[in-house]
Formats: structure tokens, C-alpha cells, sequence
């Protein structure tokens, strides 16, 4: 700056004049409409990139998305913050209305929200139910009107090994539980905790015994997510008791199983278990997999539960006609029979008011069972012959099979007891050598192991298969 007086005398000096950079908040330009999902259809919606703006040229915005109370978005709706875009898939059970916050953050932190509302719409139309693989060996299932069922069908079978088939749910497409990766310590642990049995697929058929049609359903919730495994030549029960080891499980591999689409979102599973002159093949167990709307048959609730080889009654309301095919390839002559229980883990109410008197393991069980057995189904058979029968269940109840090995009720209960015969239940407990005599070899069809301690554990000594009908 420079100075003059009137004799022209000047004086200069110099100052310094800074202008600060003022931050420019961003700020909401166009309002974020208002969306529709539809149960069961994939969503996807991605707001304009001029919904938020910020007159600071050197300004870059970043996205971020919540829910309005702050929580995060359901699980099914997911936010990709470089593109704008929310997508996802919703269920049954994700019908409902949302109110959705974007927040836009400039370089310094400074933001902008807007909020819109997503109103997830049900399907009211014809169900829609859905079978997909989401990773290498992990699927998902989902149904858009209650809940989803699995149906496995028995397809093939070359192992000279009597294996179980399981399967168990899983949190991701990564096939964590709890935060527990597969392969990981106590990952077989969290999954037989979730394990639901599927059935189990034998050897050598006796004469007469169809495997046609060996099928199981179990139920799932909407969306879950789920692996398979098999357990050579043992049962889900038989480790979860210590009497099989973990390393016998086969848990779902490139080395173990092949997954062939079928298409129709129906896949086949082919097992390889190293039994064998085949051991380099995949078809010691084969299997189909297909979601389906049907209902459980009837009996069949509990089946894919621990030591769940029983009928479930409860909630029927009028008597049920059972029709009774039996198979036998043994040499014993053995008696199959049915008894009611008080509960899931078989205690015998013996005075009628509802509860359990006796558990499985007490003093008195076996014959409290076998006297208590359902009056008129007495299942008997020639070795390699097929025999029928019919008999009647009443309504709200549990029932389950036994077997008398090389003997008859009534030597059981007679005041003899040097020539009391093995008696052997669904139950471990119950049994005097705490093992596995009765497996699931599909809906309500049952096979037995005669001989003590597992014997040869090929479960065809007897084999049922009952089909009910409401009478």
C-alpha cells in the first residue's frame, strides 16, 4: 500500500491478506423416492447420483445407509456404497415396512441424510418355493408362504457301509456357525448341534423291500442356508454319544461329494465314502434334493430329531389307521411292537395322568413298555419274506417301535426271567448297551439291528415301513 502527501512525499508498506477455504456442507437436491418390494422377487434400486451435492469443487461425497432408528438394514437388504444401490432378496418372513436413512459424508465429515420408506409387499399369489446353491456345497431355501421343506430321495446306492446322511444350517455362503469356519476347531461340534438326520441307506436289501420312493422331508425356516454331511458306517446319535468318533464324519467336499445341477432347482448329491472296490467313484450314496410345498406326512414331526425314529400324533385328532409292510433278513425270529410315550424322550406315563412316571434307563422301562405295547400290532415275518398287516394308533400320542430279539412278549413278561430275550428301543438310553438299533430309512420307515452291541449293524434284520392314514 502506498501513501502521498501534498509535497509528494510517499510511504510504502506491505500487509499480508489470507482468504480461508470455507467447508461447504453437502446438502439434499432431489428427495430419494419411496420403494416397493415384492416377497420373494429380487430387489434392486440405486438413487441418482444428484441426490446430494457439495459446491466444493475439491469435494468427493462417501454413502452410508442405516435404518432411521440407526440399526442396521435387515439382513436380506444389502447396501453397495460405490454405486448407490440396495438389492437383496426378501422372504415371508421380511414382510413388513421400512423407513431408510442415506447419509451423505464429505471429505470432512460434514453430512447430509435423507430418508425413504421400503414396503416389502407379500406374494398373495400361487406360492412360490425356491431351492438354490449359493456357494460350493451350501444351499439356500425359501418359501413365500410358510415354512420351507426340503424332500431328499434316495436315488443309489453301492457302499458295502450303512451311512447316515445329515444335514445342519449355517450363518453365510461361507458356511460359518457362530462365527466358526468349517474345518475349524469345533466346527463339527456347532454343526451336530444343528444336525437334522435324513435317513440312513443300507447294504443288503432283503427279498421284497422296495427302495423306491425312500424319501424324507424335513422342514426349514424361509431363507436358512444349509451343508450336508454323512457319517460312515454310524449315526448322528452314535457321536453325539461319544460311541463314534468325529472322524468319521464326511462333511461336504470336492473329495467326498459331487453336486450335479438337474435344473428345476432340483439337485442331485453323490457321496463317495472310500468303502469298497468303487472307492474312486461317486455313488456309495446318492441322493435328490428338491424343495416342495407338500406337508409332512403324517407321523413324521420329530424324525429328523436325535433319537427321532417315532411316530408323532400330537395335534391328530381322531384315530389313525396304520398299514404295516415288513421285510426281515435274519435269523433270529423277532417281534417288532409300538408303545406310547409321554414325551419326546420316551418316558412311559403308567397312571394316566399325562407325565412321565418311568425314563428311558430306570428300573422297569422294558417291561413297562412292552406291556403298555399298542394292542393288535404284532409285526412278525419268515426270514427273506414280506408280510402285511393293519392296525389302529390313537390320536394325540407318540409312538415307538421295539424289538424283541429271538423272543416274544410273553417270555418277556412271564416270571421266568432266565428267558428274558433283548429288547432294543430308538432310545440309547434304554438300551442295555447303549448303542443304535433302530435307524431312519426314510418317512416313517424303520430299520433294525438284532444282535447286541451294534452287531453287524446292517439294520435289515427287520425293516417296517408304515403308511397312515387318518381313519
Amino acid at each position: 500500500m502506498t501513501a502521498t502527501d501534498t509535497s509528494d512525499q510517499t510511504v510504502i508498506a506491505n500487509f499480508a491478506l489470507k482468504v480461508d477455504n470455507i467447508n461447504h456442507p453437502p446438502t439434499l437436491q432431489n428427495a430419494i423416492a419411496d420403494q416397493i418390494a415384492k416377497q420373494d422377487t429380487a430387489f434392486s434400486f440405486t438413487f441418482d447420483d444428484n441426490t446430494f451435492i457439495d459446491v466444493d469443487a475439491d469435494d468427493s461425497l462417501s454413502y452410508s445407509a442405516t435404518l432411521q432408528d440407526g440399526s442396521n438394514l435387515p439382513n436380506w437388504l444389502k447396501f453397495n456404497a460405490a454405486t448407490r444401490t440396495f438389492s437383496g432378496t426378501p422372504t415371508n418372513a421380511d414382510v413388513v415396512n421400512l423407513t431408510i436413512e442415506v447419509q451423505a459424508k464429505d471429505n470432512d465429515g460434514v453430512s447430509a441424510t435423507d430418508t425413504f420408506a421400503l414396503a416389502v409387499e407379500p406374494n398373495n399369489g400361487t406360492p412360490t418355493f425356491k431351492l438354490s446353491k449359493i456357494a460350493d456345497d451350501i444351499f439356500k431355501i425359501s418359501n413365500s408362504s410358510s415354512k420351507s421343506k426340503l424332500q431328499v430321495t434316495l436315488t443309489g446306492q453301492s457302499s458295502n457301509l450303512v451311512n447316515e446322511l445329515g444335514v445342519f444350517t449355517v450363518d453365510d455362503a461361507q458356511g460359518n456357525i457362530n462365527g466358526i469356519a468349517p474345518g475349524a476347531a469345533g466346527y463339527a461340534q456347532a454343526a451336530l448341534d444343528r444336525a437334522k438326520v435324513i435317513f440312513s441307506a443300507i447294504a443288503n436289501l432283503p427279498n421284497g423291500f422296495n427302495t423306491d420312493n425312500l424319501t424324507h422331508l424335513l422342514e426349514f425356516n424361509s431363507g436358512d442356508n444349509f451343508r450336508f454331511y454323512l457319517v460312515k458306517n454310524s449315526t448322528t446319535d452314535a457321536v453325539r454319544t461319544g460311541v463314534t468318533s468325529f472322524t468319521d464324519i464326511l462333511f461336504s467336499d470336492p473329495l467326498t461329494q459331487k453336486i450335479t445341477d438337474l435344473g428345476n432347482d432340483d439337485f442331485s448329491l453323490a457321496w463317495k465314502d472310500g468303502s469298497g472296490n468303487n472307492a474312486a467313484d461317486f455313488n456309495n450314496l446318492v441322493v435328490k434334493i428338491q424343495s416342495t410345498n407338500d406337508s409332512l406326512p403324517l407321523g413324521t414331526n420329530l424324525q429328523a430329531n436325535p433319537q427321532g425314529e417315532v411316530i408323532d400324533l400330537r395335534g391328530v385328532t381322531s384315530q389313525v389307521k396304520a398299514d404295516f409292510i415288513v421285510n426281515r433278513e435274519a435269523a433270529f425270529n423277532n417281534f417288532i411292537g409300538f408303545y406310547q410315550v409321554a414325551d419326546e424322550n420316551g418316558g412311559i406315563d403308567t397312571n394316566s395322568d399325562g407325565k412321565a412316571d418311568i425314563l428311558t434307563g430306570q428300573a422297569g422301562y422294558t417291561e413297562a413298555a412292552v406291556r403298555g405295547r399298542v394292542a393288535g400290532i404284532d409285526l412278525t415275518v419268515n426270514n427273506q419274506g414280506s408280510a402285511t398287516s393293519t392296525g389302529t394308533f390313537q390320536p394325540d400320542s407318540i409312538f415307538v417301535p421295539f424289538i424283541i430279539t429271538n423272543g416274544t412278549p410273553d417270555a418277556l413278561l412271564d416270571s421266568n426271567p432266565n428267558n428274558d430275550p433283548a429288547v432294543y428301543f430308538p432310545f440309547l438310553g434304554a438300551n442295555t448297551d447303549k448303542v443304535d438299533h433302530i435307524r431312519l430309512l426314510g418317512n416313517n420307515v424303520f430299520g433294525f439291528e438284532d444282535l447286541a452291541s451294534g452287531g453287524d449293524k446292517d439294520f435289515n434284520d427287520m425293516i417296517v415301513r408304515v403308511n397312515m392314514t387318518i381313519a
